[in-house]
């Protein structure tokens, strides 16, 4: 499979990290000695996690070796491991803090992957998730009519390109039957991104999102071909501000809870 362009994915640093800087700031733990950041990425994240707490041990773990590799060479002060999150954590110890940034949305089965991060918390730890609603993004909706033109249907069938989320609902249920429902914080936020341009929104997609679509393609024709019929789209939905900006809006949701 394709793995991430770290230095395109890092093209959008500020915008990425915005949200796992709101999150952060709602982690309510004072002096953690351990911290997990799951899907750690480049390590922007993680590094936020260690501005926020410099003593704690901080260990990031991510599947793509690109994104490890650039991590480390980012922010050699802090471990980073290439380890898939469904896969058994109970090697790497416990937590005080595990940590999620836009990470679970690629992994599917979400009621025992909480399962396995809550078991590798401390007592009184905290997990702190979040993760892109994008369903109801322009760009996003977009994409999806894509999937159903015959030239790409017949590569697209069958392939895991979606995101997983789920309903608010579903992650207080889950959580709810592990910790204490008194300590679980849901809430969105939508985020307005000021785009520098259009282009700059199909980049945001190619470093992320477009992966497993480019993947599923025969050749290089094709995913040309899909680009540009994306840019085409996204021309539709999206229009420039009188300074030249392109408002690009994304909604996230958060989850904290306490053990």
């Amino acid at each position: 499979m394709l793995d991430w362009n770290p230095d395109l994915y890092l093209k959008f640093e500020k915008e990425r990290t915005l949200p796992a800087k709101d999150l952060i700031s709602r982690i309510d733990v004072v002096n953690p000695k351990k911290i997990l950041d799951v899907g750690c990425g480049s390590g922007n994240s993680t590094h936020e996690l260690k501005k926020r707490w410099p003593n704690a041990e901080i260990i990031g773990i991510d599947n793509s070796k690109a994104m490890i590799e650039k991590a480390r060479s980012l922010y050699d002060d802090t471990r980073f491991i290439l380890q898939d999150a469904a896969d058994d954590l109970s090697s790497l110890g416990k937590f005080d803090i595990i940590f999620s940034n836009a990470a679970i949305q690629r992994i599917p089965d979400h009621e025992n992957l909480i399962k396995s991060l809550y078991n590798s918390l401390e007592d009184k730890g905290v997990l702190a998730i979040q993760l892109p609603l994008v369903d109801e993004v322009r760009a996003q909706q977009a994409l999806y009519e894509l999937e159903h033109v015959k030239k790409y249907k017949q590569y697209l069938d069958n392939k895991s390109l979606r995101f997983n989320t789920k309903s608010t609902e579903y992650y207080y249920d889950v959580l709810s039957s592990l910790f204490n429902p008194e300590s679980i914080y849901i809430w969105s936020t939508t985020y307005t991104h000021a785009m520098d341009s259009l282009d700059d929104i199909l980049k945001w997609y190619e470093s992320t999102t477009l992966i497993p679509y480019f993947d599923a393609f025969p050749d290089e024709e094709i995913i040309s071909n899909f680009k540009n019929n994306f840019y085409i789209k996204l021309k539709n939905v999206y229009f420039p501000r009188p300074n030249g900006s392109v408002l690009f809006n994304y909604e996230r949701l958060f989850l904290v809870a306490s053990k």
